[in-house]
């Protein structure tokens, strides 16, 4: 899909979806010097090889001022300490997990980034080798696209023999590139990912897991909008920061040109069974898309795929119930609602219950208190990060119970920005059911000012389209019939109906069995009359033949 066209200046050159080349293709005007602070940060626990990464970085044609380095030393025995061949700006951290700072290497990259300012974070492994200008081409898509999250190329070398020494000489003079052809070594997954999508130009960023910590990189201020890198996780951690700088609006670019050597085999290569096996369950907790992660249906989830928000007040609180009720019983079960109303406000002491201004307030918080899919908060939150589609729900509207799933299937499947639903017929025009994804969101608030609204950043991140409701069964609560109470002389009457109902069914079961018994009686005689009338015929013809006989003689 084209990209909206736009006229107001402001959003001219912000990319639509992911497609970076209509923004920026990587070729730098004449003279280009680059002027954002790159802080690369590198976990090591037990590394053979750190010194012959930090002897890469030392010879990187990147402005050194405007590169620092943040080892952090994940409890390695003995300690890391850094040799001679390291940038200038090179620190040291150290991890104590006995005084509680964690252990492993999100958690340690996680203490490495909050102690830094870099404007551009780059993820480095402690067993990568950097070419001279690795650097540069990583940093410079930052300067043009300011959500960019860039993946570096690598090829695994099984085999080496290097020094620090060696490698800071030839990373600087180009020499380290003659050692290995990278098209001749392991072909990486994620290749063969780019080849389809046009190198994530036509992937929305749902191609997210590509974003490899291994040598990739993301703008700070990308960043400092998620909840950082999880202590919690102990692998396929950059998959998971991935996904929150997708929801977050990153802007995902193979960068080809920045090339490294990675020294060992990959992971998947020997242990992918074992590591899929680990990590299918914890990215099922916290990353609804793709989909198929979550094989399990109708239960909750740590990152809902959808939650709905309806408002609701002391004037709308009667129509809450059935609206909710309604949303808790679509076929698609991966949501959250958020009930908004003025909660803290419900006096809970002494009182006239029954003449409570609130008491359709009070009676819908009971009626939820136990229910885990309904969250009631005070405040519209906007912003549902790290959730990706929130769902707008006016509290006078019901959905039919597939009326999610259509949407979804529509907005999803589609990757579609946001899109406004009409109002059920005779209600208010007013009344719009939306969905909105959190990444197009995110994105957009970068754009929006005074002299730029934030739907019309949307429109030129995403796009804002207008749908029709009446394939879905949108219910205007206010004039729809009421659900009917059953009482205790309804439960009887009905009782009563179904007996009566019963007792016919038997006496009609009764008749045809009577039916068909006398259908095979007479059957039976048919055929009994059948037989004996070919007996007479046999012995009518046999009397024939013997007076013809007699006759002639």
């Amino acid at each position: 899909m084209p990209k909206p066209l736009t006229t107001n200046p402001a959003l001219r050159d912000v990319v639509y979806k992911n497609q970076w080349r209509d923004a920026f293709d990587g070729t730098v005007p004449e003279g280009w010097q680059p002027t954002l602070k790159v802080t690369v940060v590198t976990a090591a626990f037990n590394s053979k090889t750190l010194d012959l990464t930090l002897a890469s970085l030392a010879a990187q044609d990147y402005p050194e001022d405007l590169l620092e380095v943040v080892v952090i030393d994940d409890g390695s025995e003995p300690a890391v300490t850094i040799g001679k061949y390291a940038p200038k700006n090179t620190r040291l951290i150290r991890v104590n997990e006995e005084l509680g700072e964690g252990w492993g290497r999100s958690n340690a990259l996680r203490i490495g980034i909050e102690a830094s300012d870099g404007d551009i974070i780059y993820w480095v492994d402690s067993d990568m080798i950097l070419f001279s200008d690795n650097v540069r081409e990583h940093a410079k898509w930052a300067h043009f696209i300011p959500e960019a999250a860039t993946i570096g190329h690598k090829g695994f070398v099984e085999e080496w023999d290097f020094t620090p020494e060696q490698v800071f000489n030839e990373v600087r003079s180009g020499d380290i590139r003659k050692h290995h052809d990278l098209s001749t070594l392991h072909r990486h997954w994620s290749l063969d990912i780019f080849e389809k999508t046009d190198d994530l130009n036509a992937s929305g960023g749902r191609n997210y897991s590509t974003h490899m910590g291994a040598c990739a990189t993301v703008t700070r201020s990308v960043y400092e909008q998620t909840f950082g890198q999880r202590p919690e996780l102990k692998l396929g951690d950059d998959t998971e920061i991935a996904y929150q700088i997708w929801q977050r609006g990153a802007v995902f670019i193979p960068v080809m040109s920045a090339e490294t050597y990675h020294l060992g085999r990959a992971t998947v290569q020997d242990k992918g069974r074992e590591v899929a096996h680990f990590n299918d369950i914890h990215f099922a907790q916290r990353m609804p898309i793709p989909r198929y992660r979550r094989g399990a249906a109708n239960r909750q989830w740590q990152v809902p795929f959808v939650t709905a928000v309806v408002n609701v007040d002391e004037e709308t609180a009667e129509f809450a119930r059935r609206c909710v009720d309604m949303l808790l019983n679509q076929t698609e079960t991966d949501l959250q609602v958020l009930l908004v109303g003025p909660w803290s406000r419900l006096v809970t002491g002494r009182r006239r219950v029954l003449a409570d201004p609130d008491l359709e307030l009070h009676l819908l918080q009971e009626w939820y208190r136990c229910e885990g899919r309904v969250t009631m908060v005070e405040n519209d939150p906007d912003d549902v990060f790290p959730s990706p589609y929130r769902l707008d729900v006016p509290v006078t509207v019901g959905l039919a119970p597939s009326a999610l799933h259509e949407i979804m299937r529509d907005v999803y499947g589609n990757d579609l920005g946001v899109v406004n639903y009409f109002a059920p017929e005779g209600a208010d025009e007013a009344t719009v059911l939306t969905v909105r994804p959190t990444q197009a969101y995110s994105r957009a608030l970068r754009y929006a000012s005074d002299k730029v609204a934030p739907i019309e950043a949307i429109d030129a991140v995403w796009g804002v389209e207008w749908r029709s409701s009446k394939e879905l069964g949108l219910v205007d609560l206010r004039t729809a019939e009421p659900v009917k109470k059953v009482t205790r002389g309804d439960s009887d009457l009905a009782v009563r109906e179904l007996r009566e109902q019963l007792g016919q069914e038997r006496q009609r079961v009764e008749n045809l069995k009577q039916r068909a018994r006398a259908n095979r009686e007479r059957a039976e005689a048919a055929e009994a009359r059948a037989e004996a009338l070919g007996i007479k015929r046999r012995v009518r013809s046999k009397v024939s033949r013997i007076t013809n006989r007699v006759t002639r003689a």
